[in-house]
């Protein structure tokens, strides 16, 4: 493998209060049936239609967590970008999802702890109605690697 600079997320001095980030992802049943093999979950409401029918959702919903994977891989490579760590996430999902919808995901940072070198971002998960269906707080660690000193891999 031939290794080079990797491009490295924003340190903590270089992130505001108020600061605002809005991703949009697709999840379609790959996503569905990728999460399944990876975790061995098997829960007929993920992707049975004659199971899910007869729940209150009608047809198979999404996994709450494949959401909770796109908020973690957005903050990874957006805010604040590769080389950033969470280290706490409350999520509360309040609505759901079907297969192949899109939703957007809204980030804001509301505090800093320079002490600490942590941000906190407040996120919001909404549907294609622009309806929330979740929402939450992260505790996130910036980068703190030095780029000009290290020789870091490019992972993607």
């Amino acid at each position: 493998m031939l290794t080079k600079k990797a491009k490295i997320g924003r340190k903590l001095e270089d992130i505001s209060i108020g600061e605002k980030l809005i991703v949009t992802e697709h999840i379609d049943e790959k996503h569905i049936y990728l999460y399944l093999a990876l975790t061995g979950d098997t829960n007929p409401l993920y992707t049975q239609y004659n199971y899910a029918s007869q729940t209150k959702y009608n047809k198979p919903i999404v996994p709450s967590f494949i959401i909770s994977g796109l908020v973690s891989a957005a903050v990874t490579k957006h805010l604040p970008g590769p080389g950033s760590h969470i280290i706490k996430k409350e999520l509360q999902f309040d609505q759901h999802i079907y297969h192949n919808e899109t939703i957007s995901i809204h980030f804001e940072v509301v505090e800093i702890n320079l002490d600490l070198n942590e941000v906190c971002i407040n996120v919001s998960v909404l549907n294609k109605t622009q309806t929330e269906i979740a929402n939450g707080k992260l505790t996130v660690i910036p980068p703190t690697v030095n780029q000009s000193n290290a020789l870091l891999y490019e992972n993607f």
